[in-house]
């Protein structure tokens, strides 16, 4: 894998994850066009469950898709910085009294 932070990962389930947001802009998108198109019988108030299922069948293909090739961001992300040390009691350090205010 690349050592760039914008890489995302190519295996199939993350592929089929990517579609999610598409997938439910284009049902919207048809749905509304149906509405126009036919009034009543196939209006928006009607037909809006057909979105719970474009999700529902998409999450069902992401989680039968395999992982191969799979890359989890939290494995290669960069560590967090380590804690700088407290000063011992009664010192002030190269700062003030109050944490920021340097002399």
């Amino acid at each position: 894998m690349p050592d760039n932070p914008n890489y995302r990962c190519k295996c199939p389930r993350c592929t089929i994850q990517s579609l999610r947001g598409p997938a439910v802009i284009i049902t919207i998108g048809v749905l509304f066009l149906l509405s126009e198109m036919r009034g009543d019988y196939l209006s928006f108030h009607h037909t809006w469950p057909m979105i719970l299922v474009v999700l529902g069948a998409v999450s069902l293909a992401s989680s039968l898709a395999p992982m191969d090739g799979h890359i989890d961001p939290q494995i290669n992300a960069v560590p967090p910085v380590a804690p700088v040390p407290a000063a011992q009691p009664g010192s002030q350090g190269p700062q003030g009294p109050m944490p920021g205010q340097g002399r």
